[in-house]
This record gives structure tokens, sequence and C-alpha cells, in this order.
């Protein structure tokens, strides 16, 4: 009987029920106490394996880094006196100490106008001002506070400033944003404006110029622009550009630049039949920013009159600064490394010896040692975490396989085969010779890493250090995976745990396909000036689209009525997304528009298509879309089948479980080579941490490592007895339901019984 979930049993027959069902249960309960222990058991184990997976990958990490492509070119750089030029260096820097000395620092130009009487007051002047190629705009209105912030605004790569020395004077500033002769201010005034000498002061009086960009003894360049095919004014931004007729050597010329491109300008000089005088326009890299730049670049003189301030604007001449307006000259910084002359524009350069840093930090002829060496102290550290996680991954194998003779109890894997080969595997691919090495450097005891009886690396750093300072590549090879080809049109690259050593006589590499770059010749040369615009588009894989007709999400570009095949090819160059893809130039033997991807290989597709038709007045590409890619490398590595793709070959003889793998399987190479043929041998050698590294991999890799085999293993065995514990819990609670009922049934009747028996007793019967 049970109310709220309280029983009462045995009410009739006085026997607690409830005792004998729980007692009768708990018997039958027995199999599944055994089952959870052995659950439990299984756990733990699975549980020591996963733990021994964890320290096997950090030593598969620690491996890695010793494994990796620059892990022995580790460098460090001093100096000898910082305070006169600091030294950094790369990883794989060019080693060496070289004697540097400082004659001058690299200094940014600085330029003041007049003093002010006042920096709110209006300027009175209505106009633009040009600096660096940049237009900007100046109001009546405008104050001296106004028209800095306006130069700010521009970002013309100067700071605008205002300084007040002496109660009442007030100066504008301007500071070019970079040193060196490179970052000196162009600065004028725009058409016919006297603004920037009359009002700020800023100019000799005398009108006298100088040049802005002196090309060699007998020529001239012009500011930089980002192309030549638009005219002047647009490109720097003027409302009001000027025109005029100016002298350029002993001829004169008519430039107009609300109209004329800078291409316009060198086909007008050009048509001046000016006496030994010439022009062209350059495509130049911006040396403040890198980027592709248009100049105009006039040779066989160097004598200019300007008119209205064309040349001026152009950049061509600059005006001369009046006495002391000139604060900072620009200059370049000048130095000798080992006795060579130097110069930079920047006191911070990377340039002057391989992967280095240099800062200067003092003139006048400081001098300072710079020391780039091997970094074998970080090196040795690597080589010590290496050898920390060896240990590591072998005690915690032991420490889970332990035994305990006096207590008896035993770790969760103690006996355990897996584990054991585990550490087996490791201790022999630690210590065993490396194939294809010299056999006095072939074993980490030959560097001073031996093992001891409990199966751990131990480090002598005396030792250590001695190898690593008189053998460094040697010791490399001892732990990393190595090719040395024998032709320089081949490079190695990578190799895999597939990859099995050469042996000394080394892979052969045979190419029969180079690689090459897709190629595109415009069906026609174009040999006049483009008679309208023109909008080319740029389409296909190198450009993530579609390589067919209307090449639909293409990249397009404007080329300008008037432009020449070598502006065309200066504004493909140069543009920000075609040029990095694609280089443009004209074909050696017909003349005609030439375009080729800078990527190798069956990716390197493009296609170009014109919206005007092939003519000698156009681009020449056309109105029909064309489409050209690369071919990947062809080839095998010791014979075997090798994979092509751009100029590298991966070797890709793969076994079908009745021939092996090919040897060479994952061996990665580059070839640069231009025809086919035979290009010599690569002797391949896997040294320890490349050999551990992969074995590791062997071992807990996600899908059929052993050690991840072994846990999901156990994770079905935890699995299967679960469902047999779910099973016998259902079994028990159908027998507790079915032992309820019946000694419910028995209590009723046992009721019945008596109730009957009480019945007779009052009707005289006599019970028995």
């Amino acid at each position: 009987m049970s109310i709220s979930g309280i029983n009462f049993s045995g009410l009739s027959t006085g026997i607690d029920t409830e005792q004998i069902i729980q007692q009768m249960l708990q018997i039958d309960k027995r199999p599944e106490e055994l089952m959870k222990n052995q659950q439990a058991l299984l756990q733990q184990r699975q549980a020591a394996y996963n733990s021994v997976s964890a320290q096997l990958l950090g030593l598969q990490a620690a491996a890695g880094t010793l494994d990796s492509l620059r892990a022995f070119d580790l460098v460090t750089a001093s100096s000898s006196d910082s305070t006169v030029a600091t030294v950094t260096a790369q990883t794989g820097a060019q080693t060496g100490a070289h004697d540097i000395t400082v004659t001058t620092l690299a200094k940014a130009q600085k330029l003041s106008s007049a003093a002010q009487s006042s920096q709110t007051s209006p300027l009175n002047f209505t106009g633009q001002i040009i600096i660096n190629g940049k237009a900007i705009n100046v109001q009546a209105s405008d104050s001296l506070q106004t028209l800095a912030a306006n130069i700010n605004a521009v970002q013309a790569g100067v700071s605008a400033s205002i300084i007040s020395p002496s109660p009442n004077q007030y100066y504008l500033t301007l500071g070019s944003n970079n040193t060196g002769l490179q970052g000196q201010i162009s600065i004028s005034d725009t058409a016919g404006n006297t603004f920037l000498g009359a009002t700020l002061g800023l100019f000799d009086a005398g009108g006298a110029t100088s040049l802005r960009h002196a090309i060699g003894a007998t020529g001239a360049g012009s500011d930089l622009f980002t192309d030549s095919a638009t005219s002047i004014g647009t490109l720097q931004g003027q409302t009001a550009p000027a025109s005029g007729t100016v002298t350029i050597g002993t001829g004169t010329v008519a430039i107009d630049l609300a109209a004329d491109s800078l291409s316009a300008i060198a086909g007008k000089i050009n048509a001046a039949g000016i006496a030994g005088v010439t022009a062209s326009v350059a495509t130049v890299t911006d040396p403040i920013s890198g980027a592709s730049r248009q100049q105009l670049q006039i040779s066989g003189t160097q004598s200019f009159v300007d008119s209205n301030n064309i040349l001026a604007n152009l950049g061509i001449i600059q005006r001369n600064f009046a006495a002391g307006r000139q604060l900072t000259a620009a200059q370049d910084a000048t130095f000798t490394l080992d006795g060579l002359p130097a110069t930079r524009p920047n006191n911070t350069f990377s340039d002057a010896i391989s992967g280095v840093t240099i800062t200067l930090l003092k003139d006048g002829g400081a001098q300072a040692n710079l020391t780039v060496g091997s970094d074998t102290t970080t090196i040795a550290a690597n080589i010590g975490a290496f050898v920390k996680a060896f240990n590591s991954a072998v005690d915690a194998v032991g420490s889970l396989a332990q035994y305990d003779p006096d207590t008896g109890k035993t770790g969760p894997l103690f006996g355990d085969i897996t584990t054991q080969s585990v550490v087996d595997g490791l201790v022999s691919n630690a210590t065993d010779v490396v194939s294809g090495l010299p056999m006095d450097l072939s074993l980490l005891s030959q560097i001073g890493i031996t093992l001891d009886q409990s199966n751990h690396l131990v480090v002598d750093n005396d030792q250590l250090n001695t190898a690593l300072s008189g053998n460094l590549k040697g010791v490399a090879k001892l732990f990393q995976a190595y090719g040395a080809p024998s032709n320089s049109s081949v490079q190695f690259v990578s190799s895999t745990g597939d990859t099995q050593p050469s042996g000394s006589a080394g892979y052969a590499v045979v190419v029969t396909q180079p690689a090459t770059q897709a190629t595109l010749l415009a069906p026609t040369a174009q040999t006049a000036p483009l008679a309208q615009d023109e909008v080319i588009t740029f389409g296909g894989p190198l450009f993530g689209t579609s390589s067919t007709a209307p090449l639909t999400g293409g990249h397009q570009i404007t080329l300008h009525a008037g432009s020449t095949i070598d502006d065309v090819i200066s504004q493909i160059n140069g543009d920000s997304v075609v040029g990095p893809l694609i280089s443009a130039s004209k074909d050696a033997t017909t003349g005609a528009l030439q375009l080729v991807s800078k990527q190798y290989g069956s990716s390197a597709e493009f296609a170009v298509v014109s919206a005007i038709p092939a003519a000698n007045n156009s681009s020449g590409i056309g109105t029909t879309v064309l489409d050209q890619k690369g071919q990947d490398v062809a080839g095998t590595i010791n014979g075997e089948l090798a994979q092509g793709t751009g100029q590298y070959l991966t070797g890709s003889q793969k076994g079908d479980g009745t021939t092996p793998n090919g040897h060479a399987l994952g061996l990665q190479l580059r070839v640069t080579a231009t025809t086919a043929g035979s290009y010599g041998n690569v002797v391949f050698t896997t040294g320890v941490a490349d050999v551990l590294k992969n074995y590791i991999n062997t071992q807990t890799d996600a899908f059929n490592g052993v050690l991840t085999t072994a846990s999901s293993s156990l994770d079905d065995q935890i699995k299967d007895i679960q469902d047999s514990i779910n099973e016998l819990e259902d079994r028990l609670k159908d027998e507790e339901d079915n032992l309820r009922t019946r000694f419910a049934a028995m209590e009723a009747a046992v009721a019945q019984i008596k109730a009957a028996s009480t019945g007779l007793s009052q009707l005289g019967v006599p019970s028995r």
C-alpha cells in the first residue's frame, strides 16, 4: 500500500515486503556493479591514452620548431656603439661584421612663411596653391589657421603648423613627412598667382628657380603622377588650370594644363623640334610609397623658363625660397659601410645588408661596428625544449604504466603494449643513424645528446654549443628534412612523412614540360594615339571571375583618347588591381601590346576584352574575349609520377595495395627551368626532428593514429558496457514492478482470507 509515495507493506501479512523486494533486487544488481567497475577502468585507460597523446603533440610541436625552414637560420645583431647606430636582423640574414661611419643623418625639409601679425585674420586671397601635386583651395576669408587646416586635410605629405616665437608674430611652417631629398616639398602658386611669394613671403622676390628633379647632367623630370593620359589639371584637382608658352632649351612649347596630359606634353615637346631635346613619359617607382607612377622626362637640356607657373605646377622647376624661409634643408643620410660610400633617404633602412635593418643615430663621422651572427643561444634553447618535451612524453607513459611493489597498485597503462611500443618508437627514432649524412655527424650523440637508462635524453651543453658553433649547417641536417639539389634550377621546398631518404645518389629530376606564364598578344599593333576613350576589361581566374564573355564582374580600365601605346602600357602596369597580377609591355617583334601573368601554371589564367574594335589607333585588343593560361611544370622525381602546380613539382606516386608508394612521394621541388630536360639530382635526408614529427603523426592522427584507434576502441567498449547497464536497469525495473504486483496480490489474498475467517466466526462457524 502506498500513500503520497510512502510504502506501507505487509499490513495484512505482517511481512516487510519492501525489504524483501529491495534485497532481491540488490542481488540481481550485482552484475551492474561489476560492469560499472569495468567501465571506470576503461575510462581511466582512455584518459591515459589521451594524456599520452597530448604529451606527444607537445613533442611534435617542439620537433616542428626545429624542422621549420628557418629554424637554424636564426641570427642576432649588435652594435658596438648604440648611440651611433642600432641594428636588428631577420631570420636568415647574412652574417658578418661591418664597419659603419656616419657623415650626415637624413633630415626632412621644413619651410616657413614670413611673419604674419595675426593667425586668425583673413588672408584676402581667393585661388589655389599646389603642394606635392595636390591643389589646396584658399578663400578670401581664410586665416592662417584655416590655411594650415586645409593643407593638412589634403594629406599631401606635409604637416602644416603655426608657431609664434614672439608676441604678434605668427609663422606658417610646412614640414615634409619624409626625410631625404626624395621628401623635398614641391610647392607652387597656380595660374599667375603670387600668394605664396607676395602674401606669405615664401619665395625669393627675384623669381629665381632651380630644377626640382634633375636627371643626370643634361635632363630634368616632373613630379610623379598616377597616369599619363589624364590632364594635369584634373590629376591635381585644379579649378582654373594654367595655359601658356614655356621655354625649354632653345625652343618654346604651348601647354594647357586644363587639357594636356603628361603624354600630350611629351608629344608637344617632341613636335616642337627643339635642337637636342626629347621628351618621354617613364613608368617609375615612387620612392616613398613604392607605387608605380608616371613621370615626364626631358633630356638634352636643363634650361627652362616658366610661364604662368606651368613648369612649377608640373614640378619641373621650383621657385627659390626667400632667405630664412627654409628652416631645414632636405638631406639624405650619408655614410660609409666597410669603406664604401652610401646614401639613403631615411635614417632607418634594410637594404644595405641582406636581412638587416640599420638605424643611424649620430653623424659627424661617428663610427660603430655592426655584427650579425648566428643565434646559437636560441637554437640551443629550442633543442633543449625538444629534449624536455621528449622526456616529458616518456615520463607520461612511465607514470601511467607504473607498478608499486609495496601496495600492488598499477597505473591504467600497466602492461599496455600500445604505449610501450610508442616509447620504443620514440627512442629508436631519436637514436638511430640519420641515413645519408656523413658518419661523423649522423647521430644525436655526436653533438652531445645521449640516452640514459631511463630512456631520457641528456644534453651535454658544452658539446652541443661546440657543434653549433663549428658546423651549424651539419647540425641542422641532423634534425631537419633537407633536400640538396645539384642544379640551380631546382629548389627543395618541403616533404611529408611519406617521403623516403634518397641515399647519397639522390633522386633524379626530369622535366618534360617547364612551367609557363599566361602570355597574351593583342591581334593588332597600336601605332597611333587612341582615337577615343577605350574601356578594357580584365577577368578570369586570376581576377576571381569567369573568363567567358562578357567578363561580368571583371576589372575595368579606361584608356584615354590620345594615349600612345607607351601610355597604355604605363596605365596597365600602374593599375592597383591589374599591375600586381599582369605585366604589360610592347612585343619586340610585332610592336603590339603584350600581357603576361606574373604567376605560373594553369591557375594563371586571365582574359581581356575591349569595347573598341582592334585597330592601329586602339589598344589592338578588340571586342572578342582573349583568354590565355599558363602551363604547369611536368616531369618525374626518381623516375616516379609527380604532380605539377605552377613551378612546383611534387612526388605523387601512391601505392595501390599491391605496389608500394613511390620513394619521393610528398617531396616538393620548385623548378624554374625554362626548357625540358634532366636537372640533376636531389639528395634528400630526414633528420631526427622530422622523423619524430612524422612518427608522432602516425600515433595521434585524428582518423587512423594508433593511439586514436586504441582510444576509439575503448570508447566502443565503454558504450557497449553502458548499453548492457541500461538493459540490466530496464530488466530490474520490470522485475521490481512484477515483484510489487505479486506481493500486492498476496497481501490482497491474505486480506480476503482474514475477512472470510472473521465473517465465519461471527456466524458461529468454528475456524480451523
